[in-house]
């Protein structure tokens, strides 16, 4: 459905952060008066009419008359499988997101999707900085934090780069021309409601159709083989058409070197994966591969994105490097790789919302030299026991021990990493409620680095 399709009916908006708050004010513009739901109905009444400047009322869930409804618009943080949603649907209520409103509007546009588990902020940045060296005018949406619906009532940009999380994949009815997927793992699933409804909801973004060009991650396998129907599939990273060898400092597309990654200031060879799969975005989008000169401009000018494996600074011989947003087992694990053979002190923990953590805690229990382990309230218990116990069955005597929080823990840790060592906070799980999201997580632990 497009936007002036979801204004034109009985509308209900539900969830009144900031992408809510946009759908509130584009339906507004239109004549639309849409039925507003929030979970926390009070304070978001305040954000919503200070937009409006009028007076608007806002419903809890709970009191909501579906039926009366045709269309609801839901906020990616409101999850689809919501009871109230489920049954608003059976009865004939149609579900939607901004992002699924704005790929159908901009169906005709230059429109380069990003997605996958991790790597998609980088690889999306990448993406628009190669593209705008080449000459474009690209805008940079989606979830990396400037919502679509800003791109509604301004001038077209030549190129579209986008972000898509499994959130907003979820209700995708037409595939963006070019997609890239950086990689696969589980995530989100007290969202989702399991690891094959995640995998689901994320991949609809490349499934609703018609289908579109594909550049999928050769080093992830899970990627691989979800993907290997798809009729127009590009592969890069470790090998495929855009790819880094394992022993060289080229990025080659088709065999041929095109550009010198010494300077590429981002660690870890899951970062150089990313910068392949933006050059192999941006040549399926233009159709041609993007100029030399403007991938080496942009592997020169990037140094990384706040909280996503980034080193924050040097203090006492100790690297300190911020991985916050890994919100899950698997992307610390690939920020683990950047730091192969140096001592490590790694600081994790969070909201057990029910990824297994066996891989990261086997990578962490047969490392060389064996890392020194800091898990973070609320509940370090069943990290700390499931790390002991691999240590066991390895004959590998493994440092683990519960902190009292991230300040606590950067300050052990500090006394416990030596000189030359890394201290990493990378927690594989998401940001407790009430602390902020990772940004404030990212702040806290530069603050007690001493490095603000």
């Amino acid at each position: 459905m497009k936007l002036e399709e979801v204004a034109a009916l009985r509308v209900g908006v539900w969830g009144l952060g900031q992408e809510g708050l946009a759908i509130a004010q584009l339906l507004n513009s239109r004549g639309a008066a849409p039925v507003f739901i929030d979970d926390d109905p009070e304070p978001a009444a305040v954000r919503l009419n200070s937009l409006l400047s009028r007076d608007a009322s806002v419903s809890n869930p709970e009191a909501v008359e579906w039926s009366a409804l045709d269309v609801v618009v839901r906020s990616p943080g409101v999850s689809r499988y919501r009871p109230e949603l489920l049954d608003a649907a059976a009865s004939g209520v149609r579900v939607t997101t901004a992002m699924a409103m704005w790929l159908e509007d901009y169906a005709g546009a230059k429109v380069l999707a990003i997605t996958g588990t991790k790597g998609k902020s980088t690889t999306a940045a990448l993406a628009a900085a190669m593209l705008g060296h080449d000459g474009l005018d690209v805008a940079l949406i989606g979830n990396i934090g400037i919502p679509v619906t800003e791109t509604y009532g301004r001038p077209d940009a030549d190129a579209y780069v986008v972000e898509v999380s499994s959130y907003q994949a979820a209700e995708v009815t037409v595939s963006p021309r070019v997609c890239v997927l950086t990689s696969l793992a589980p995530d989100h699933l007290d969202w989702h409601g399991g690891e094959e409804a995640y995998y689901r909801d994320k991949l609809r973004l490349i499934e609703a159709g018609p289908a579109g060009e594909l550049a999928v991650n050769a080093g992830n396998a899970e990627a691989l083989d979800r993907t290997r129907k798809h009729p127009h599939r590009t592969l890069f990273g470790p090998s495929g058409r855009v790819m880094v060898g394992e022993d060289t400092d080229f990025l080659e597309i088709d065999g041929e070197p095109v550009a010198d990654l010494a300077a590429f200031a981002v660690p870890g060879r899951h970062n150089r994966w990313n910068l392949c799969g933006a050059v192999a975005g941006a040549w399926l989008l233009t159709g041609a591969p993007p100029d030399r000169a403007a991938i080496q401009a942009t592997i020169e000018m990037f140094d990384g994105l706040p909280s996503r494996c980034r080193a924050v600074g040097e203090r006492d011989q100790l690297t300190f490097v911020d991985d916050a947003l890994a919100s899950n087992p698997f992307a610390t694990l690939t920020s683990l790789d950047a730091f192969t053979g140096r001592e490590l002190t790694l600081i994790l923990g969070g909201v057990d919302r029910g990824v297994d953590p066996e891989a990261l805690i086997e990578s962490l229990a047969s490392r060389k030299p064996s890392p020194r382990v800091l898990v973070l309230p609320p509940d370090p218990d069943r990290l700390i026991d499931a790390i002991r116990r691999a240590g066991d069955r390895l004959s590998v005597r493994l440092s683990v021990e519960p902190s009292a929080g991230l300040a606590d823990a950067v300050h052990r840790a500090m006394a416990l990493t030596p000189s030359g060592g890394v201290v990493m906070f990378s927690p594989a799980a998401p940001t407790p409620p009430g602390q902020g999201g990772y940004g404030e997580r990212s702040r806290q632990f530069i603050s007690a680095i001493g490095m603000d």
